[in-house]
């Protein structure tokens, strides 16, 4: 298949390119910038450049869309909630539209798992209300919604991977696990603000790649929306001493602090992808930590 993949240099897109070609698909890879990179295999392009999409997709005969790109998490652009609905509403408009005008064949949307909010006790799964608590969750929330809306009137096979929090090579928001890798490498202790008893969802970027793969690839789609994560429900002390084992001279300092996105979310149901389509996640936390850390120590990860 002919796949236009937006977010191409970010921590997904840099993981999918590779899977996505070695499983016999032709990428087209696009983002807004490649960091610095060199990157002679991605194009710089916006998601309001209407014109210029078009082009792309017309000169590469795409034939289906997987969407990673835009704004890829609450803690991003705090303060500027115009720019986020720019980017993951509209943006995301614009592609299914693309979509439809071209007849494409799959249309996947990279959501979140932050699109359920602050749920509390309980488990999660693709039934529970969705009460986002960032205009960030509302933005994907909205990007689903119109999945629905263009499948429903247009035809447009779409799906929505609702994705618990994704780490491994490329990311670079902050995140604790990234730190402890580069830290125990340079001799130095991580200290992480955490509440003892808050739940954390890790979902390592390979799996991740993975599942979007197999939503891409399936004849049929069962339902509009599915969950996908390491299937494991993690405390911070409890993610520091299989850190502290997996990874050679971490050394985390827990101390009191919030997440900086402290929906609880304590159960994550992902059995919904596995029933459906056969997808499971390969990954448990610490074979993710030594496969991030190969990357690392590799100096392909930035």
């Amino acid at each position: 298949m002919k796949v236009l993949l937006t977010g191409g240099a970010g921590l997904i897109g840099m993981a999918l390119r590779p899977l996505l070609a070695a499983r016999g698909h032709e990428v087209t890879a696009i983002d807004l910038t490649d960091f610095g990179r060199g990157d002679k295999d991605l194009s710089l392009i916006g998601l309001d450049d209407r014109t210029g999409l078009e082009a792309i997709i017309e000169r590469d005969r795409i034939e289906a869309i997987v969407h990673c790109g835009a704004i890829s998490g609450p803690m991003l652009f705090k303060g500027q909630p115009l720019e986020i609905v720019k980017a993951n509403i509209d943006g995301t408009a614009l592609l299914l539209d693309l979509a439809r005008a071209y007849g494409m064949k799959r249309f996947v949307l990279c959501s979140s798992i932050s699109v359920y909010g602050d749920v509390g006790p309980g488990r999660i799964d693709e039934t529970t209300p969705l009460r986002p608590t960032s205009v960030y969750g509302a933005s994907k929330v909205t990007g689903e919604q119109l999945i629905r809306g263009f499948a429903a009137e247009y035809g447009v096979d779409g799906v929505s991977l609702r994705i618990a929090r994704v780490y491994g090579p490329y990311r670079r928001a902050n995140c604790h696990l990234g730190s402890l890798i580069r830290d125990a490498a340079a001799g130095r202790a991580t200290e992480i603000p955490c509440e003892s008893d808050f739940v954390y969802h890790y979902v390592y970027v390979d799996d991740v790649g993975e599942a979007i793969a197999t939503v891409l690839e399936a004849p049929s789609l069962p339902d509009r929306e599915y969950n996908v994560g390491a299937g494991e429900a993690l405390t911070m002390p409890e993610i520091a001493r299989i850190a502290e084992r997996a990874v050679t001279g971490a050394r985390p300092v827990l101390v009191p602090g919030a997440d900086d996105v402290p929906d609880v979310q304590t159960e994550f149901d992902i059995a919904r992808i596995g029933r459906d389509l056969g997808w499971r996640p390969r990954f448990d936390l610490a074979a993710g930590l030594d496969d991030y850390r190969r990357h690392i120590e590799a100096g392909d990860s930035a």
